[in-house]
This record gives structure tokens, C-alpha cells and sequence, in this order.
């Protein structure tokens, strides 16, 4: 008998503990949606490609060779995650 609680004792844990490794995730997940993302805005060009706000100083430090620097602006301008505004800063290093 005192075996069976234990394992039911167990599964809640197992249980418990699932439940709220999911929650912490639908957490962050929120969290990121609430964040602004870059808003295109026209350039000069009518009909040109878009830029983004701010994406001049960030390109700006891209050509500098401050890399990590054009990524924290990034995170700072956008509001993204370190994975999105190193991918980010990355794609726009091969496109200028």
C-alpha cells in the first residue's frame, strides 16, 4: 500500500511538473508577442525596397564592424529575442 502513494505521489509530481514547464513557456511566448517588430516604412525610393525604423544606425554599426553592437540596438529598437536580432543584423549584413 505505502508503495502505491509513493508512485502516486510521483506521477503528480511528474505531472505537476510538466504542467508548469508548459505554462513557463505560453509565458514567454506572450511575453515576446507584446513587443514591437520593425515597422516598414517607404525610403526615398516610391518604389523602392522598405526600411525599417532606426535600421540606418543599425546598418551604420554593421559597417563599422560592431556587430554585437548592431544586435543590441536591434534588441533595444525591436524588442526581439538575442536568436531574432542575430538573425536579423545577419541578413541584413549580406543584403548591404
Amino acid at each position: 500500500m505505502e508503495y502505491l502513494a509513493i508512485l502516486l505521489s510521483l506521477i503528480a509530481l511528474i505531472v505537476c511538473l510538466s504542467v508548469y514547464n508548459k505554462l513557463s513557456a505560453l509565458e514567454a511566448r506572450i511575453k515576446a508577442m507584446q513587443f514591437p517588430r520593425p515597422q516598414a516604412v517607404p525610403t526615398a525610393q516610391a518604389e523602392g525596397p522598405t526600411s525599417y525604423l532606426g535600421q540606418d544606425e543599425v546598418i551604420r554599426l554593421i559597417h563599422e564592424g560592431k556587430k554585437v553592437e548592431a544586435i543590441k540596438k536591434s534588441r533595444e529598437l525591436y524588442g526581439m529575442s538575442l536568436l531574432e536580432a542575430k538573425q536579423y543584423v545577419d541578413d541584413l549584413a549580406l543584403k548591404v
